[in-house]
């Protein structure tokens, strides 16, 4: 089992609290085990699956929308992350590979 840092961003729009209500509980349902979740838009998550597909189990529950952002990195290796929506991919994967 690996940790997973969370992290996302909801465009705005009139179903923001649906989408968001969504996605929380994707990544409740998503763990395997207790999540830490006491800051804004960021969760510690504990999973048996990889970065990918921890990302794509998590947004498959969650009505995303285009502009939306989720990120989920790894926290138990030096590798393995995923995103989608991020626009700044490049300046990412640098910072990323720095682990």
């Amino acid at each position: 089992m690996a940790l997973f840092a969370v992290s996302f961003k909801l465009e705005d729009g009139g179903d923001y609290q649906e989408r968001y209500n969504a996605l929380i509980k994707s990544i409740e349902t998503n763990a395997d085990g207790d999540i830490w979740g006491e800051t804004s838009s960021f969760f510690l998550v504990p999973s048996t699956r990889n970065s990918l597909g921890l990302k794509e189990d998590i947004m498959a529950g969650a009505n995303m929308q285009d502009g939306d952002v989720v990120v989920v990195i790894n926290l138990s290796k030096t590798k393995g992350h995923s995103t989608d929506g991020i626009k700044k991919k490049s300046l990412f994967k640098k910072l990323i590979d720095q682990r």
